[in-house]
């Protein structure tokens, strides 16, 4: 009795274990990315916005880049700036439920608060959003919580920093993705 328990568990684990796998591999097959970093024209695809003091640009072959030769720019010292880009997504097939946006930003002189976020244009509503302290220098990840975007056809995903102690300070970006799946 005891050889067919072991045969059984054992079987049991196998199954699982097999099971498992074939979730694995759909669930790979169904993964979506959408990714910028601010390379070619950043303008066409990258909405500045700011309030107060606030700009938002980008340095074109200027070596200040993470990857690439481009980068987003943030500055602000009373008030805030932003840099937002729409990402298509009603023709991603497979699973839009479990999705998350990924940016790397870089704090000037000292660290900074920097966030980003996930916005539903349909009446701008914010989907998700984290705003990380970033402890200095060189550019460090910043991702939001996973959403779901599955009944939603355009994104936009927004990086944006804000201060109001006067203290003005940069913050460069690159390297956006909003992944799926």
């Amino acid at each position: 009795m005891k050889g067919a328990k072991k045969v059984l568990v054992l079987s049991a684990v196998v199954g699982l274990t097999l099971a498992g796998l074939s979730v694995t591999t759909a669930h790979a097959s169904a993964f979506h990315r959408f990714s910028d970093g601010f390379e070619g024209n950043p303008l066409a695809h990258w909405q500045p916005l700011t309030n107060g003091d606030g700009r938002a640009d980008f340095d074109i072959n200027e070596g200040f880049a993470r990857t690439g030769k481009n980068n987003g720019w943030l500055y602000t010292g009373q008030g805030w700036a932003a840099e937002r880009i729409a990402v298509p997504i009603g023709a991603w097939g497979g699973d839009r439920s479990n999705c998350m946006a990924e940016i790397y930003a870089q704090p000037l002189d000292g660290g900074a608060q920097v966030g980003l976020e996930i916005w539903d244009p349909n009446g701008w509503r914010k989907l998700t959003s984290t705003a990380p302290w970033l402890p200095g220098p060189g550019y460090q990840p910043i991702r939001t919580s996973r959403v779901d975007l599955s009944r939603i056809d355009t994104v936009y995903v927004q990086a944006i920093f804000g201060k109001d102690n006067g203290v003005k300070q940069f913050v460069r970006l690159d390297d956006m993705s909003l992944l799926c799946g």
